[in-house]
């Protein structure tokens, strides 16, 4: 059994106890045997996809959370976080190598690259929504890249860098809520 998959009952474990769960009511929830969760939970056996999923979903958290430890990592979380679920998106297309900020743009507009048969050709992608922070966010992940051997906690920072975003963003969209909620009762 792989560290990892250890781990995954460890991670099981700590978010029933923050859900304030016996290991009898979370098996209960799920339909298997408490012995059977103990197991999990201790290590002696490794839950399957399907397992894990069905625990994720009596829990309310992502497979990732349960998988990983961590929930930001998710691509999409379960929590309604547009914010985060933005910036977890560019960060993916970014880390994919899907796209990549060339320069600075002007607002609203912002220049990428695109590479097909190893030439590069050049577009400029429309940030209809929240293009400052999402420009901000792409040049600060090619700074983070280049010096990312510099930095005491490379992953702390790269967590902090796109939470700040998510909050940035999520504070735009309360902002367009509040003019939209404001709008609607003239």
């Amino acid at each position: 059994m792989s560290k990892m998959e250890r781990k995954i009952g460890s991670h099981i474990r700590e978010v029933r106890l923050e859900r304030k769960l016996s290991q009898e009511a979370l098996a209960e929830m799920c339909g298997f045997s408490n012995t059977t969760l103990s197991s999990y939970e201790n290590g002696r056996k490794t839950p399957s996809l399907d397992t894990i999923a069905r625990i994720a979903k009596k829990l309310n958290v992502s497979i990732e959370r349960l998988y990983y430890g961590n929930e930001n990592i998710s691509f999409i979380i379960s929590e309604a976080d547009e914010g985060r679920k933005i910036v977890n998106s560019v960060y993916f297309l970014w880390k994919s190598g899907v796209i990549y900020p060339m320069a600075d743009p002007a607002p609203g507009i912002s220049p990428f690259m695109l590479n097909r048969d190893d030439e590069l050709h050049g577009f400029y992608l429309l940030i209809n929504r929240f293009p400052l922070p999402i420009a901000r966010l792409l040049k600060s992940l090619v700074e983070y890249q280049r010096n990312e051997n510099t930095y005491t906690d490379p992953e702390q920072y790269l967590e902090l860098l796109l939470s700040s975003v998510a909050n940035e963003i999520n504070g735009e969209i309360k902002k367009e809520e509040t003019q939209s909620s404001s709008t609607n009762k003239k």
